[in-house]
């Protein structure tokens, strides 16, 4: 339905007057006016020539979308995007390898608001460039967007329900999972529209109150006898007497007291960490300590890991650049002389020295550990999806890798020992339908990621042994183990190596040191590249 009402429009001058019209209203969404980024971009200095014009607004495009957790600088990479998207569109003659603000609007225009504006665009590049290597993943994505536009509005339809249903509900359970449903929805929504924020919050702190009474009954089974649970079938009103008379310390202290995923948490402490509303954060955190859901101490008393001694120099080594002549991001200058930041000058450096570069930061590795384990991870909860994504323990210390410990010690001999490029190219088939932050991190999609090309060759080029390493020390503690890990993979011919990228006087983080420290003492080649201009 949603694609026979669609019209493309009839030239590019139209689709561009829509898109403009959805930039507008994405703009006003992230509280930002049209007029100051108008503004922002004027200040960019733009040659005549279009192809430096392409260039320069790309690279502007990439250094504000790395800093997107700012909400301005969010806006503006989007606008960005759709400055580039013009530029195409209005130059169709010129032969265009890069479609990078095309990418972007599709990664950040998922919203009921925005689908008609990013498909009208997206028509208008398939008509435009129909020779392109990139049409025929247009078309598909194309046809992915029409269907993702049908799921978001079956899922407002839901959320409308919810809305309705919540006031008629009695009991704490059918709460929970009534708010659980409505915190999803909402979630999704203020992923693409800050406005939704305040909708938002209200809805978690209603669940956040209903916590202690939706923990009793997740664990009636433990507490009451079926001889129990009989009567309560015949007289409804007893269980909610018994259910009042038991505290709540009672229930902790059961053998087997768990806390479900609590979503409603997960969101206020993410929404309250970006604020750095620190009496919020440590309020939420607090409760999440009461129930055993976090074991966090409070953030004044929380304890100082000490981080393993390191010889830095041992394992550094330094490549000298040239500099742009601007300051922050864009401060080198490539071989083709553009403007570009630390990790690409480094990537431009190195692939001319006969390298292979490979981009492996949290994200990656993180991904990894996913198919690895996936059959471990998600044992008992079937196909993940969206709200039950990611099992109840794994981000609680060491307590994933010890319900595991069997199935996850026997895995990583397999992984070890086996044709992993088959292995993980197995494990991706079973993504099909199914939806983890663990692979759909942001706008980043890790499960397409690892089919690609780069990461292909890397399979087959790294020790299994190397590699089965790594994603196991990240299964020992999820939690703490993601972070830290070497920004690039890069091989040639003769060696492969982990490198993590610094400027001249940058820091190494605690997580990073640790995680070198380890590199180390396992005989993994690894290196801190330091980036000095010249």
């Amino acid at each position: 339905g949603l694609k026979n009402s669609f019209q493309p429009s009839d030239n590019n001058t139209i689709a561009l007057s829509k898109a403009k019209d959805t930039i507008v209203h994405f703009l006003i969404n992230h509280h930002q006016t049209l007029e100051e980024i108008n503004a922002q971009f004027s200040a960019i200095p733009l040659a005549d020539d279009i192809k430096k014009q392409e260039t320069a607004i790309r690279k502007e495009l990439n250094a504000h979308y790395k800093n997107r957790d700012d909400i301005r600088s969010k806006a503006f990479s989007i606008f960005l995007a759709y400055k580039h998207a013009e530029l195409l569109l209005n130059n169709p003659n010129e032969e265009w390898k890069n479609f990078a603000g095309l990418q972007k609007l599709q990664s950040n225009w998922k919203s009921e608001e925005y689908f008609d504006g990013l498909l009208t665009v997206m028509h208008a590049f398939k008509t435009t460039f129909p020779k392109s290597p990139k049409t025929e993943k247009l078309s598909k994505d194309i046809e992915s967007t029409f269907s993702l536009w049908n799921s978001r509005n079956s899922s407002q339809k839901v959320y409308e329900t919810n809305i309705k249903s919540f006031p008629s509900l009695t009991n704490a359970s059918d709460q929970h999972f009534c708010l659980l449903g409505i915190i999803e929805h909402l979630e999704r929504r203020y992923k693409f529209n800050p406005q939704h924020k305040e909708e938002l919050v209200d809805w978690c702190l209603k669940d956040v109150e209903i916590y202690e009474g939706f923990l009793k009954e997740f664990h009636e089974h433990e507490l009451f006898t079926i001889d129990d649970q009989i009567k309560f079938s015949e007289n409804s009103s007893l269980k909610e007497k018994k259910l009042s008379k038991i505290t709540f310390d009672h229930v902790k202290r059961l053998k087997n007291y768990m806390v479900p995923r609590l979503n409603s948490y997960d969101v206020l402490e993410v929404i309250y960490d970006k604020e750095q509303n620190l009496e919020k954060l440590k309020w939420i955190r607090g409760i999440g300590e009461h129930i055993g859901y976090a074991d966090n101490q409070s953030m004044s008393e929380q304890e100082i890991v000490p981080v393993p001694e390191l010889d830095i120099l041992q394992i550094t080594r330094t490549i000298e650049v040239a500099q742009s002549g601007q300051k922050g991001k864009l401060a080198f200058l490539n071989s083709s002389q553009e403007p570009c930041s630390t990790e690409d000058v480094f990537q431009d450096h190195e692939k001319n020295n006969g390298w292979n570069v490979m981009r492996a930061e949290v994200s990656f590795w993180q991904s990894m550990f996913c198919l690895s384990f996936w059959d471990e991870i998600f044992d008992g909860m079937g196909r993940p999806v969206s709200g039950q994504d990611i099992p109840h323990d794994l981000f609680r210390g060491d307590d994933f890798y010890l319900n595991r410990q069997a199935d996850i010690n026997s895995k990583y001999e397999i992984l070890r020992q086996g044709n992993l490029c088959d292995f993980i190219n197995q494990q991706l088939d079973k993504t099909n339908g199914s939806w983890t932050r663990l692979l759909f991190n942001g706008d980043q999609d890790m499960a397409s990621y690892s089919k690609s090309d780069i990461v292909q060759r890397f399979l087959n080029q790294i020790d299994p042994e190397v590699f089965a390493k790594i994603v196991y020390r990240i299964a020992q503690n999820p939690n703490e183990n993601r972070a830290g890990v070497p920004d690039f993979v890069i091989w040639n011919g003769k060696e492969l190596r982990m490198s993590e990228i610094k400027k001249v006087r940058e820091t190494v983080r605690d997580s990073q040191r640790v995680w070198l420290t380890w590199m180390v003492s396992e005989g993994i080649p690894v290196e801190i590249v330091r980036v000095k201009g010249q």
